[in-house]
């Protein structure tokens, strides 16, 4: 921890990916996965009722969850050599589905590049 004391900022010692440095957004994830405010109807074996997903503390679209968990896992866990050097050149040997995860996720703002 000592060298982050020495920097001015805690952005210097962010690492570039491909020449920008990029991050996860995980409020704008957050956004993404929650439910609507809207009020869902549950339908009971005897009667129906209205409840408001926003009751709980938190309500999620699973599915929309699973996806995107799945969608970062499979940028996370990719162990293949990227040349730096090479920039946006070297990404054409990535895997199909490290480009359709990482084109996903940009496309829904959850990975951002920073300033």
């Amino acid at each position: 921890m000592n060298i982050l004391k020495e920097m001015n900022s805690i952005k210097e010692f962010q690492v570039d990916i491909m020449g920008s440095k990029m991050v996860i957004d995980l409020d704008e994830m957050m956004n993404f996965i929650m439910l609507d405010k809207s009020k869902s109807e549950i339908v009971d074996d005897e009667n129906k009722s209205e409840i408001d997903p926003m009751e709980y503390d938190f309500a999620i679209n699973a599915a929309k969850y699973e996806m995107v968990k799945l969608l970062i896992d499979v940028l996370l866990s990719t162990n293949e050599e990227i040349d730096e050097k090479m920039g946006y050149k070297s990404l054409d040997n990535l895997s199909f589905p490290f480009k359709l995860s990482f084109n996903t996720l940009i496309q829904y703002k959850i990975i951002k590049e920073v300033n």
